[in-house]
C-alpha cells in the first residue's frame, strides 16, 4: 500500500510541477507514453526479439503528435553486449498540416558499462537509415544513450538516463549534420509484479536546428515488460 501511495504521489507532482511550467511560441509541455519488451526467443538464450511502442501528446498533451512502433531481432554476444536490427515506423502529426511519415533502419549494441554499490551504468549505441514522405534523400543519425539505474529495495529503482542524436548528413527532408537533440529522464522504476514495471518522471527534450529551438517538458511514463 505505501508504495502505490508513494507512486502516485510522485505521479501527482511531476504533473503538478509540469503543467505551471510557462508555454512560450518554442516551448511544448507534452506527456510520452511507452512500452518496452524484449527477450530470448531461443532455447540457448542467444537469439533476442525486440519491441518499443510510443504514442506523444503535444500541445500541452492536448492531441496525438508522435506514433512509432520499433520492432527488432538481436543477437546476445555475451552477458555484457547485444547486437540488434530492425525497423521503425514514425508518424509526426503536425497540427494544421499533412502528416510527416517516416521509415527508419536501425542498428544497435546494448552493454554494461560498469557496476557497484553506486548502480549500474548501461549504453546503447544506434546508427539510424531515415527515409521521410517530405524528401527523397536518406538521412544518417547517430544516437548515444546512458542510462543508470539504482535499487532501491525490492519493488523501487531509481533512474536517470540520457542520449544524444547526431546527424551525420544534411538531407532535403531538413535534417542538419550535427547536433539533432537531447534528451535527459530522471524518473523511479516501480517493479509491480514478476518482471513488469512502470517507469515515470521528467523528460527534456532540447531541439537544435528548430525553429527557436525548443526545449519540450515531457511527463514520461513506460510499461516495460521483458519476456
Amino acid at each position: 500500500m505505501y508504495s502505490k501511495n508513494l507512486l502516485v504521489a510522485v505521479c501527482y507532482a511531476t504533473f503538478a510541477v509540469l503543467f505551471c511550467l510557462p508555454v512560450s511560441a518554442q516551448n511544448d509541455n507534452q506527456a510520452w507514453t511507452a512500452v518496452f519488451t524484449n527477450g530470448a526467443i531461443d532455447k540457448n538464450g542467444k537469439a533476442l526479439f525486440w519491441f518499443d511502442g510510443h504514442a506523444r501528446f503535444s500541445e500541452d498533451a492536448s492531441r496525438l503528435g508522435v506514433s512509432i512502433i520499433r520492432p527488432g531481432f538481436g543477437y546476445k554476444v555475451n552477458q555484457q553486449l547485444s547486437l540488434w536490427a530492425g525497423y521503425a515506423r514514425v508518424v509526426n502529426r503536425a497540427d494544421g498540416r499533412a502528416d510527416i511519415k517516416e521509415n527508419r533502419i536501425w542498428q544497435q549494441a546494448t552493454y554494461t558499462i560498469a557496476s557497484g554499490n553506486w548502480g549500474i551504468l548501461s549504453g546503447r549505441t544506434r546508427f539510424e537509415f531515415r527515409f521521410l514522405n517530405t524528401g527523397s534523400e536518406t538521412g544518417y543519425r547517430l544516437r548515444q544513450f546512458f542510462r543508470w539505474r539504482k535499487p532501491l529495495n525490492e519493488r523501487w529503482t531509481a533512474t536517470a538516463w540520457n542520449e544524444t542524436f547526431i546527424a551525420l548528413n544534411d538531407t532535403d527532408f531538413g535534417a542538419r549534420a550535427g547536433l539533432d537533440q537531447n534528451r535527459f529522464f530522471a524518473g523511479l522504476r516501480w517493479r509491480a509484479f514478476n518482471n513488469v514495471s512502470l517507469e515515470g518522471g521528467y523528460l527534456l527534450n532540447n531541439i537544435n536546428g528548430a525553429a527557436g529551438n525548443p526545449s519540450n517538458n515531457n511527463v514520461s511514463i513506460s510499461l516495460i515488460a521483458p519476456f
